[in-house]
């Protein structure tokens, strides 16, 4: 092999091992779930992560396997509660994001009962939701995501 050819095929090795290491990532936003803070068409900037903390925002994949843009809400061992209300229980309930409401009795609004329900974030995943709680799909509906499906952290938008 000549030294034009070597040089070649180095460019080529070292490109393609860079493409595939590379922490960062631009991300298109689909979506309203994280409006006010990302608006949809958004572009952002995500990096491979090191250390997740409560607030950040990150790419992940859901439960059907798509790439989703939440908040973390809770940490691994955090506990966190929801309710049911009694007049929709099938299909109405909603995450309690102040974890001082610790008695039942917090939680009667007239006639209305609601179910509270205590849960723990296990141990290596997280839970995510969208800013836009009336227009999300995220842990609330799918449950927690491990931490292998958090794919990068958002370090910037535009």
């Amino acid at each position: 092999m000549n030294n034009k050819n070597f040089k070649i095929l180095l460019c080529l090795v070292v490109s393609l091992f860079v493409m595939f290491i590379n922490p960062y990532k631009i991300i298109v936003v689909r979506g309203e779930s994280m409006y006010p803070t990302l608006k949809n068409g958004q572009i952002l900037i995500a990096k491979k992560y090191s250390q997740l903390v409560k607030g950040d925002i990150v790419i992940a994949k859901n439960d059907f396997d798509e790439t989703i843009v939440k908040r973390i809400t809770y940490l691994p061992g955090e506990y966190y509660y929801f309710f049911y209300s009694s007049d929709n229980i099938d299909s109405n309930y909603q995450l309690i994001y102040d974890n001082s409401y610790k008695s039942i009795s917090d939680f009667k609004v007239g006639n209305v009962d609601k179910l509270l329900i205590e849960s723990k974030v296990p141990i290596n995943h997280y839970y995510i939701t969208g800013d836009n709680k009336g227009n999300s799909d995220d842990s609330r509906r799918f449950g927690t995501v491990e931490k292998r499906d958090i794919l990068y952290k958002v370090i910037r938008w535009m």
